[in-house]
């Protein structure tokens, strides 16, 4: 049984979720106490107690695997977030919505305390285009699952982000080799809007003001700008845009976000600055306006690593969070082998870089990197090393003890070893994927093939063991058959396709289960541009 106050549904809510996760019979009881800190909380006599909802969460996480636990306990970071980058049909796109907002429950018992989300303007005509209406409906449900919990949501946007039939005459200029600019910007969609232009602010405005209006019923706790990636703009009136354009744009936009949801705090992401004007002028000239006291209202900033680095060495006047990228690394299509683990990679940014944080979020672009998930979860909650994660996981997920459990630990942290493969797309022979360092593929394949065995059928069918399972059995067929698809291959990448609904997505995120010839082989652009999602047949090599 479970006690709690009854006139509180989150209360309510965070009971059911434990009651479903439990795996012994336990009488607690829940209590939010609003004496202690909100990132604090205790385990004590069957009494589950914290200062917030989602600290209570991952204390009640704690006693799920761990039912012996008892103590007090204290977040290692205040932001402990996961975005979910819910695009281009990826799983988080278009999976069923209870099964999203089951996972998200899982999370949030792994210790996620934020949510965030972005609703990407430029794959849509307007705000009441049925995609979007459709897109919207499944953010939401999202967020009010989370707020349900006590988890706090965040609103991701670009600052002067479009619909892709933006008015031609008001489009941001994403070229270089003027104004500063070394390299074009090269995410840019093309659509976005020039707040320099005559009538550019007012529709940026009008195209926030519509999102804006979606929303309101389910206002985020935060909301987040984004300066690069899709958005920018090089115009010499706009230039450097980290300190120039998208500042204007903030302070355009601030109060216009404030209209709609008064209570929202704000962060901006410096991701990219520098990146192509190849100097720190943007850095400067945006810790300057901080300086200057304007754009108070930014509570946090997001610091994103590029290529294992994070630029923090220009003393911003705000608290840091960072953005560990989980899903696009080593191997392409990201996570059409299975599960990708990254437990070494984590852990390096972590020790170089975590004391100079206030938590972050983890950018999933699915379920295949569960496992980095958690990672990065308990670093920001305790701080806690990659691999007692990877043990904790396979343990509690999945029950595995003993020396099986051993065994499976090694294999899933020699998985990373082994991740690193050719691109499919950019070989002279169709389907092939030759795996960098494919020493330890025999180990992993014979641990988690032993681990599979002692499993019941229920957690043996989980998607988050089969992605496990898929990968050992993947990568060791491909080994047996020179690093070439075969039908058994085909089979394996057919139900990761069917297990993620990944039968619409992109190429860079659907196993590869097409039939392809190249017409020649690619150049490094082609490669690149492939590799970001373009289509072989629309560039003409098939």
């Amino acid at each position: 049984m479970i006690k709690f106050d009854k006139n509180d549904e989150k209360l309510k809510n965070i009971a059911a979720l434990v009651e479903k996760k439990l795996k012994v019979k336990a009488d607690l009881t829940l209590v939010i106490d609003k004496n202690m800190d909100e990132f604090d909380s205790e385990i004590k006599d069957g009494v589950i107690s914290a200062g917030d909802y989602g600290q209570l969460l991952d204390a009640c996480g704690r006693f799920l695997r761990n039912p012996q636990i008892e103590g007090k306990f204290h977040s290692h970071k205040e932001v402990c977030g996961i975005y979910f980058a819910a695009h281009d049909d990826n799983y988080l796109d278009m999976a069923p919505t209870n099964e999203i907002c089951d996972y998200l429950d899982d999370l949030a018992l792994w210790g996620m305390n934020n949510f965030s989300i972005w609703l990407d303007l430029a794959f849509h005509e307007d705000i009441k285009e049925e995609k979007c209406q459709k897109k919207i409906k499944r953010h939401k449900a999202m967020l009010r699952r989370a707020s349900e919990l006590g988890i706090k949501t965040s609103l991701s946007a670009l600052a002067n982000e479009a619909f892709y039939n933006s008015p031609e005459h008001l489009r941001a200029d994403w070229t270089c080799g003027h104004d500063g600019y070394i390299y074009e910007l090269n995410d840019h969609y093309h659509v976005e809007i020039c707040p320099s232009k005559e009538g550019g602010m007012e529709k940026i405005v009008e195209y926030r003001r519509q999102m804006l209006e979606e929303f309101k019923d389910t206002p985020p706790d935060f909301f987040g700008f984004g300066a690069y990636d899709e958005g920018g703009c090089t115009c010499s009136k706009c230039a450097p845009w980290g300190s120039s354009g998208f500042v204007r744009c903030l302070e355009t936009l601030i109060p216009v976000v404030r209209e709609y949801m008064p209570n929202v705090k704000f962060t901006a992401s410096l991701w990219q600055f520098g990146t192509f004007t190849g100097d720190d002028r943007e850095f400067i000239g945006f810790k300057k306006v901080l300086e200057e006291g304007r754009l108070s209202e930014i509570k946090y900033l997001s610091s994103e690593p590029q290529y294992a680095t994070y630029p923090f060495e220009h003393g911003m006047p705000r608290p840091i969070l960072n953005f560990p990228e989980i899903s696009m690394y080593g191997a392409y299509p990201w996570g059409g082998f299975g599960t990708n683990p990254l437990p070494k990679l984590m852990q390096g940014l972590w020790d170089n870089n975590g004391d100079k944080v206030a938590g972050g979020f983890a950018y999933s672009e699915g379920m295949y990197e569960d496992l980095n998930k958690v990672i990065i979860l308990r670093q920001y909650r305790d701080n806690q090393s990659a691999e007692d994660t990877v043990r904790e996981y396979l343990s509690y997920e999945f029950g595995l003890s003993g020396e099986v459990l051993e065994n499976a630990v090694q294999a899933v942290m020699a998985m990373e070893e082994t991740l690193k493969r050719t691109n499919p797309y950019a070989t002279e022979i169709p389907h092939s994927y030759v795996i960098e360092k494919p020493e330890k593929i025999p180990f992993i394949e014979k641990a988690i093939v032993e681990a599979d065995k002692t499993l019941t059928d229920e957690i043996r069918n989980t998607k988050k063991w089969k992605l496990i399972y898929l990968r050992a059995v993947i990568d060791g067929e491909l080994l047996r058959n020179n690093f070439v698809r075969n039908e058994k291959t085909l089979a394996y990448f057919h139900e990761l396709t069917e297990m993620g609904y990944l039968q619409t997505a992109l190429r860079c995120l659907r196993p590869d289960i097409d039939e392809f010839k190249l017409s020649r082989r690619l150049t490094a652009e082609e490669d690149h541009k492939i590799a970001m999602g373009g289509d072989i047949e629309k560039l003409g090599l098939c």
